[in-house]
């Protein structure tokens, strides 16, 4: 089967990551793909050439060349008929509305259309957004492709249900033996907190660094009624409400990620320890990390506190090697999380409850070792990459069948 595959560019993030590693299952005797970027070439362009199903890759423009949204999508009908594939699946909102956009221009007709949503588009996007959205992808694909159940619940209220499919990411975890829970039971007096995500504003990154730093104050314990869930609040006591060098609470946050809010988030945390309620040092931005998994297993709390998500990968990963983990009460993050069994679960935008989660699990190690276990487990039984791609495969099969 030949397949195009339509993406905004091949970055370090986790719809890139999620089509590499679905294109690697892919047999090369069954499928050829070939990959369009509609943006950019990206930093992971060449890892695509080494897939064996992978035929070939180009970018829509040329680097340095520039082109209208009409342009791109006449010449992306070309590319559809000159290939002449049994099917086109798009990935990433921009690249899902070109082809859909291509597609009711008529510059290609005949071949199946399936987009692939990656998030949650109607918390994310404004009405003008959402209203190209419904035409141009909704109305257009033959198949909407999501990574998450919540999505897809929401999407089926307003679509038939078979042109709304829902299926998980791919994992790809370590041998736990090797890495996590042995690392974690070091010994030793410096708990350490990690987050993993692209900096940008949905990902809420400045509400945990103004968690991170009513934490060592235990600010949060005199927050107003309603702020902090009752679930998380623990009752002050002397050693929490100590000044900031005399408390036994000791951590270090790991920032891990690149993006465009990084110098803003630099700035307050810098302006936050200024006011006294960090020490130097205890938050870092070391960047990307190509072994995201070396500094998970040193962990002893993982924390994502996203404005809205459909299916993250590194919260998925993070709790499949059984790290506690504190998340956003939003989007698919309540199809893996079930508050106070598996991990724990917090308002978004609410700093104050996030710094109650991260004191509750920091000072209660028997409690955060058992939402580990249970975390790992719950990934154990809702991931499974065989029948993930199996699952896929039928999609195709289906989509192309059902063409005239």
């Amino acid at each position: 089967m030949r397949i195009i595959y339509v993406i905004d560019s091949m970055t370090k993030d986790g719809a890139e990551s999620q089509l590499l590693k679905t294109l690697a299952r892919l047999s090369p005797e069954r499928y050829e793909a070939y990959v369009v970027l509609s943006r950019a070439m990206g930093a992971r362009a060449a890892e695509l050439a080494e897939i064996p199903c992978v035929r070939e890759v180009a970018a829509i423009v040329p680097e340095g060349k520039r082109a209208t949204l009409l342009e791109k999508a006449f010449i992306l009908g070309g590319i559809v008929k000159a290939l002449q594939p049994q099917l086109v699946h798009s990935w990433l909102w921009y690249s899902n509305f070109l082809c859909g956009f291509s597609r009711k221009l008529g510059f290609w007709r005949g071949v199946p259309f399936i987009a692939s949503q990656r998030g949650d588009y109607h918390a994310r996007y404004g009405k003008l957004r959402l209203w190209f959205t419904e035409k141009c992808i909704y109305h257009t694909a033959d198949t909407v492709l999501t990574n998450s159940e919540h999505i897809q619940r929401g999407l089926s209220q307003r679509y038939p249900d078979k042109k709304i499919c829902a299926i998980p990411n791919l994992l790809e975890l370590p041998d736990v033996s090797a890495v996590g829970e042995p690392a974690r039971a070091r010994q030793r007096d410096e708990k350490r907190i990690v987050s993993v995500g692209r900096f940008a504003p949905e990902k809420g990154h400045r509400y945990l660094i103004e968690a991170l730093g009513m934490l060592n104050a235990a600010r949060f314990q005199s927050a107003p009624t309603g702020a902090v869930p009752a679930r998380l609040q623990t009752a002050p006591t002397e050693e929490s409400c100590a000044p900031i060098e005399e408390s036994a609470l000791t951590w270090q946050c790991t920032f891990l990620g690149e993006g465009e809010l990084e110098a803003e988030l630099r700035a307050l945390a810098s302006e936050i320890e200024s006011g006294g309620a960090l020490l130097p040092g205890q938050i870092t931005f070391p960047g990307f990390c190509d072994d995201v998994f070396s500094v998970l297993a040193t962990a002893d709390v993982f924390v994502l506190p996203s404005l809205h998500e459909s299916s993250p990968n590194a919260l998925i990963e993070a709790m499949g090697i059984g790290l506690p983990c504190i998340a956003s009460e939003v989007g698919g993050i309540i199809d893996v999380i079930e508050d106070g069994q598996n991990g724990l679960c917090v308002p978004p935008k609410e700093p104050e409850a996030l710094a109650a989660a991260l004191h509750r699990l920091l000072t209660e190690p028997d409690f955060a070792t058992e939402l580990g276990k249970n975390a790992r487990l719950t990934i154990q039984q809702k991931f499974n990459n065989d029948e993930s791609i199996q699952k896929l495969e039928e999609i195709y099969r289906n989509a192309v069948e059902r063409t005239p």
